[in-house]
């Protein structure tokens, strides 16, 4: 099945912070950052349903090398990214999304 790819407003602010963040620490870090972001939107993708529940209906993935989860939701055909978050934030902070 083919999946439509949307990401919350608040998902994309998050991933542009961490890459920033990364980017600060050591030049190019921040493109690795988003190179892993990008495996694990492939991997979730191509099985959505593979990776485990984190809150209702929302399921969370994690990069390699990062300590991020990208939380997303399942709507027929469509995968929402709902957030792109460190894993160590409170989960209150995208429950509400």
């Amino acid at each position: 099945m083919n999946y439509m790819l949307i990401f919350h407003q608040l998902a994309l602010e998050e991933l542009q912070d961490a890459f920033n963040w990364y980017e600060g620490q050591r030049q190019g870090l921040g493109i690795e950052f988003m190179d892993a972001i990008d495996e694990v939107v492939q991997l979730i993708l191509s099985n959505p349903a593979s990776f485990p529940k984190a809150y209702q209906q929302r399921r969370k993935a994690l990069p390699v090398r990062f300590p991020f989860f990208v939380i997303y939701e399942l709507h027929g055909d469509v995968i929402l990214i709902v957030a792109i978050i460190h894993a160590s934030r409170n989960p209150k902070r995208w429950q509400g999304r």
